[in-house]
């Protein structure tokens, strides 16, 4: 996700309670449900230095206690340096499976797929996540798959996949309930009553607030969500009750993003009951803080003061706001904010008697209302359609239980008849031949469809192939064979001119400069077919020098670097170049980003470029993706396209076979 895209999401609220500590499904393992007594590091409280933690990983012997370290380290760095977290998480995650320490893995997959979502990554955490989850479930620890769900949910909610989220926070709710500390419930309640208040269920949202609150009323950002649950019942007294309170406790915490947002609704609750004077005293606040957050945290007080001079009769002042606050909505891509900035102008337009330009607003209106439905049937849609998967699955795995139960109960009655009923032998030995001869013929239907299988994949590849020939004998004829005949041109000259004693020095420089040329380009085209690095070194130096020559490439490797199959690390290394390629050369993008995670039975990557994009169903139909997807498949992996008008991001994922 790029920076318009999280800007454009902070602009509406999504990731308010990232700095509140109300973003993450991290256990909290400062309680001892969550660290065992045996196992437990002892951490001083209160602002301990960092160094000091780093100074104690240096002298610690690598066992659990330093794997905590790492964590402890990570988790401070979350706050302040995303690199750092991450790199300390890696350790932690390197150092468990050196030791084979469930509880590090676990530990690992909420600290690292927290940064990530911070990041805007949430489907790369997600990834982290269910790795985690396999594992709690291979262990059946109930707490650890619970923690998993609620990272998950939290994941979803970064996607604005509400009701998902909802669905693993419910799901979590009575275990949490009776397993949770009070802090993770808190939590909890927390992000059900934040969904609830996005998808305008207050009832429901001021439910779980006051729940949360219940257990913690010394939390500004809990009460600052059940002020806004107040505020969609129009309950402005109700509203500004909460919102005061919770304002105390933000000054007392130093916590200036969210008194930033405080004095905003406070300054908008006193519209809502026209009370202009308070209404102008809390936008003054709030202009006077927003500078700390750039932009977009300027955007609500730029607004704010629009409609306050709106509602004093200050036409052209609050124009002159709206307008600003316009150009930073048009900035991020916020269709929402620009649909209220619009409907401010268009009003303020009537007021003013300007009504061509009123038309003109509304038109515009209009154009952002439509971006936003299209925004939100995208969400939708690609929530629906995981769901839809997701219970194609399940149908499929209970219709194959269904299968095996009756197989089942079949042996089992043919088995009875044959041993209470002698006489019924010859029957039963009849069946038992025909479902025999049922099930060879079923394996050689599989074995037929998999042989046609396999020849369309082997006639793909072939076709990949001839492509790829074709293509390297065009490099070779405009290329090569152009710089080769200017050499021979020149050589013959060169022969010329000895024959007749006129041989020039500059035309032997010449000659000798277009074959260096001749040189330079047959060993470029023998490392794009097969860089040596790649053989020498391995898959994560052979993509990093291919990345680092182009300098809007970004390479990140995350994982081990195990060497890998080296048919495999071909395939990889095509895959990735084509791919990058695809992105310079028709989607015409400017920003490539380049992931790869591995892990010890798995490989993924994922290539993300902010081009033009390309519906991927009908571009699939071609031979070049439609190449690279026969290429993965070959090796049983999966390979996901997403692309719109804002880029497109290629996701692939290979198992390793140990």
């Amino acid at each position: 996700m790029d920076t318009k895209t999280v800007s454009k999401v902070l602009l509406f609220g999504v990731f308010l309670f990232a700095a509140c500590n109300h973003f993450t499904g991290k256990p909290d393992h400062a309680q001892p449900q969550h660290i065992p007594a045996t196992d437990t590091l002892w951490m001083p409280t209160g602002n301990m230095q960092i160094d000091s933690l780093l100074q104690l990983a240096a002298t610690t012997p690598p066992d659990t206690t330093l794997a905590l370290l790492y964590y402890k380290i990570g988790d401070i760095y979350e706050n302040i340096d995303f690199e750092q977290a991450k790199a300390y998480y890696q350790k932690l995650g390197n150092l468990s499976e050196q030791l084979d320490w469930h509880k590090g893995r676990i530990l690992y997959a909420s600290g690292f797929s927290l940064v990530l979502m911070r990041e805007g990554l949430a489907d790369s955490a997600l990834v982290i996540l269910q790795a985690g989850d396999e594992l709690a479930k291979r262990l059946n620890n109930e707490l650890w798959i619970n923690e998993m769900r609620v990272g998950k949910g939290t994941a979803y909610f970064v996607k604005q996949w509400y009701e998902t989220a909802l669905a693993y926070y419910i799901e979590v709710l009575p275990f949490a309930e009776k397993q949770f500390s009070a802090s993770s419930l808190k939590s909890l309640y927390d992000k059900i009553a934040q969904i609830y208040v996005n998808i305008s269920l207050s009832e429901k949202a001021i439910e779980y607030g006051e729940k949360s609150v219940a257990l913690e009323r010394e939390d500004p950002a809990s009460l600052f969500i059940l002020a806004r649950a107040y505020l969609n019942l129009l309950q402005y007294e109700k509203e500004k009750e909460y919102l005061e309170e919770a304002l105390r406790l933000a000054a007392l915490q130093n916590n200036n993003y969210l008194m930033n947002l405080i004095y905003y609704h406070l300054a908008s609750n006193a519209t809502m009951v026209f009370d202009l004077e308070r209404a102008e005293t809390y936008a003054r606040k709030t202009m006077e803080m927003c500078g700390q957050f750039g932009a977009v945290g300027c955007f609500p007080a730029i607004l704010i003061s629009s409609k306050i001079e709106q509602l004093k009769g200050n036409w052209v002042k609050s124009e002159e706001y709206v307008k600003e606050a316009l150009q930073i909505a048009i900035e991020f891509e916020a269709y929402k904010e620009q649909r209220v900035c619009y409907m401010i102008l268009s009003e303020l337009s009537v007021a003013q008697r300007k009504y061509r330009e009123n038309i003109q607003y509304w038109e515009k209106f209009g154009t952002a209302e439509e971006a936003v439905n299209i925004e939100t049937a995208i969400r939708a849609s690609e929530e629906m359609f995981a769901k839809y998967e997701t219970e194609k699955k399940q149908l499929e795995i209970e219709r194959q239980q269904h299968v095996i139960f009756r197989q089942n109960m079949q042996y089992r009655f043919l088995a009875a008849v044959a041993i209470v009923l002698l006489l019924g032998f010859m029957v039963a030995l009849l069946l038992w031949r025909w479902t025999v001869q049922k099930k060879r013929l079923s394996e050689q239907q599989v074995k037929q469809l998999e042989q046609e299988k396999q020849l369309v994949a082997t006639q793909a590849v072939l076709d990949g192939e001839v492509q790829e020939r074709t293509r390297i004998a065009r490099d070779l004829h405009d290329g090569l064979g152009s710089m080769l005949t200017g050499s021979k041109m020149n050589v013959e000259t060169l022969k010329n001119d000895l024959l007749h004693g006129t041989l020039d020095v500059t035309s032997c420089n010449n000659a000798l400069k277009l074959l260096n040329d001749s040189s330079k380009e047959l060993r470029r085209i023998a490392h794009h077919l097969m860089p040596d690095s790649l053989a020498r070194f391995g898959l994560k130096t052979a993509i990093g020098d291919f990345c680092n020559v182009l300098p809007n490439v970004s390479f990140s490797w995350y994982g081990n670097d195990t060497r890998l199959e080296q048919k495999m690390e071909a395939m990889i290394y095509r895959t990735l170049y084509e791919l990058v390629n695809n992105s310079l050369k028709h989607a015409h993008a400017s920003q490539i980003l380049v992931q790869i995670i591995q892990e010890p039975n798995r490989i993924a990557f994922t290539v993300q470029d902010d081009g033009c994009g390309f519906d991927p169903s009908a571009v699939l139909q071609g031979t070049g993706l439609q190449n690279i997807r026969t290429r993965v498949a070959s090796f049983g992996g999966i390979m996901d396209i997403v692309s719109d008008n804002e880029g497109t991001e290629t996701n692939v994922e290979l198992r390793i076979e140990n």
